[in-house]
């Protein structure tokens, strides 16, 4: 049903080559609504950026549905994998300011990775496991390690780190370094001056509720996922501030062009052969144009996409308070075209 639903969208936006990308991007979101139906997802959240402007936004569904409250373009969702492209950012600032050799062994921050082999740049492409540098592998959990990484390079903790440099710089005011931030320990909330902190927990009061589908597309409330925050996965944000986000990397106003394209450039193994991730991203070529993405997947309860054309200067936004983004699609093996979200939008604005 879902590949058929797909080919009536790509046959109605091919119809007409003239229209213009705002219309087509309209009728993307009218044919998302009727995905987001079909997967079983509660409430989403979608913007479609181009040009560095936001052409089209909407909530779809129910952020909470015990409750009838309807999914804004502000609701905060956990973003879950979604943070690995911030702390791109934050390591590619320390490799800008020489403060990072990428290719030192991760050892020398943490004894969470135990390849004695391992470098930075291993764990930071997903070929650290096993043999380092021989085989693809995406992995999260590695991933977390470089946690230690940030907080050495920039001598204070990830999560201050990530509000300072990205949250707080680009005006991202209703994102969150950290669920846990709702009812914090004192060591944790101690990091925030109180208004910031106070910030933080009214944004958390409007927290998307989780929720599981099961195989007949049945929907239940379910329990949030881990609530602190590390290198992988722990940021609170919205579809919005995804936007903002995004529009700061178009511009270059984070991280140098150069440095930009070090991320979006596909890392290679040992032998020389090309895998499906730059530096915290996602990267592959699809009709002969560069797409960069990633996804974010807690089962159970939360998921999230971001699909960026460069050459094209258009990114999606998607948050939902399912799994239902992500879970079904093989994205770990590093092709976007398997989720029908991301076939169908690149299949309309190209």
């Amino acid at each position: 049903m879902a590949a058929a639903l797909i080919a009536l969208m790509v046959q109605a936006a091919s119809g007409s080559t003239q229209s213009s990308i705002d219309e087509q991007t309209v009728l993307f979101g009218r044919y998302l609504e009727a995905l987001r139906r079909l997967l079983g997802i509660p409430g989403a959240s979608a913007v479609i950026v181009k040009d560095e402007r936001v052409v089209w936004e909407g909530g779809l569904g129910q952020q909470d549905v015990e409750n009838h409250v309807a999914a804004a373009v502000d609701t905060p969702y956990p973003i879950a994998s979604l943070t690995k492209t911030f702390t791109s950012v934050l390591l590619l600032r320390c490799v800008e300011r020489a403060t990072l050799d990428l290719d030192e062994p991760i050892r020398r921050y943490t004894t969470a990775i135990p390849e004695p082999a391992a470098t930075v740049r291993h764990v930071f492409t997903h070929l650290s496991a096993g043999v380092p540098g021989a085989e693809f592998h995406y992995d999260g959990d590695r991933y977390a390690a470089l946690t230690a990484v940030v907080e050495a390079c920039w001598g204070a903790p990830f999560r201050v780190v990530l509000a300072r440099e990205i949250l707080d710089r680009l005006g991202m005011q209703d994102s969150v370094p950290g669920h846990d931030l709702e009812n914090a320990e004192p060591g944790v909330a101690g990091l925030f001056d109180p208004p910031a902190l106070a910030r933080y927990q009214r944004t958390l009061t409007r927290i998307a509720q989780p929720y599981a589908t099961d195989s007949r597309g049945r929907t239940a409330k379910s329990s949030f996922p881990p609530r602190g925050i590390s290198a992988a996965a722990g940021l609170v944000s919205t579809a919005r501030d995804l936007a903002i986000y995004d529009r700061a990397l178009t511009e270059h106003v984070l991280l140098r062009a150069e440095t930009q394209e070090l991320a979006w450039t596909p890392a290679r193994t040992t032998l020389g052969q090309p895998v499906p991730y730059g530096l915290g991203w996602f990267v592959q070529s699809i009709d002969g144009e560069r797409v960069v993405w990633h996804y974010g997947l807690w089962g159970g309860a939360f998921s999230s996409l971001l699909v960026k054309v460069p050459s094209r200067r258009i990114t999606l936004i998607l948050v939902a308070n399912s799994d239902g983004l992500s879970a079904a699609f093989p994205l770990a093996a590093g092709d976007v075209r398997v989720s029908p979200f991301a076939a169908a939008f690149l299949r309309i604005v190209r």
